[in-house]
């Protein structure tokens, strides 16, 4: 493995016990590396700039700046990490907001060291780890029951391909998974995968997925 190949991280969080716990977490992974730790959003855009990490662990909630306006920064910048929102809680509001912003996937504190381990992974490969069970509590917890499927118009403009790959997506399968499900080869995969964030109008797989989720295309 060369250096190139290694992961890099960033973890923001201001609660040094948590630092030093997901720090601990990827102590034994030889792929992965922690390059730095700070303790507000206010830091980031400096330890960035340092560092060059390919992964921001973002926690959302912090003293003086937050991890959602921290990533709505980084999202500004021409080569910007990728961002991994952190919560404390299972899903809250906040997570919908960080993805919003740009942030490509979230993940629980409490999730065990190998979610840790693959949601990095993932990441930083362009994939995005998930549940479809978290997904459905955000869609829940953000929009009113009476909000129709028709919500997301956007929809209509996929071609039934697009669809497919889109329900596969939103399952969160990767390129590979939706690769052999559907009998495609990666690279039409990520060019429909392209297509359908260009016709959504969406940043991430989170973003879309979540599109899918709200237009009743996955239930």
């Amino acid at each position: 493995m060369t250096a190139a190949d290694v992961i890099t991280v960033l973890i923001v969080d201001d609660d040094p016990f948590v630092r030093r716990g997901v720090a601990d977490i990827f102590a034994a992974a030889e792929d992965i590396t922690v390059v730095a730790g700070v303790d507000d959003g206010d830091q980031v855009p400096a330890a960035v700039a340092a560092h060059r990490p390919r992964v921001v662990l973002m926690d959302l909630k912090m003293r003086r700046i937050g991890g959602l306006e921290a990533t709505l920064h980084l999202m500004t910048l021409p080569d910007p990490p990728r961002v991994i929102a952190m919560t404390a809680m299972d899903v809250d509001d906040l997570v919908i907001q960080a993805v919003t912003a740009g942030a490509h996937s979230f993940l629980s504190k409490d999730e065990a060291p190998e979610t840790f381990h693959q949601s990095v992974r993932a990441v930083a490969a362009g994939n995005t780890l998930f549940s479809q069970d978290s997904l459905r509590r955000i869609v829940a917890g953000a929009l009113p029951p009476s909000v129709p499927a028709a919500a997301t118009p956007a929809l209509g403009a996929l071609s039934e391909r697009e669809r497919d790959v889109l329900q596969a997506l939103a399952t969160g399968a990767s390129n590979a998974d939706i690769a052999a499900a559907l009998f495609l080869s990666e690279t039409t995969v990520k060019t429909h995968i392209s297509s359908v964030f260009t016709k959504l109008g969406t940043r991430n797989r989170v973003e879309a997925a979540l599109a899918a989720f709200r237009a009743g295309l996955v239930a």
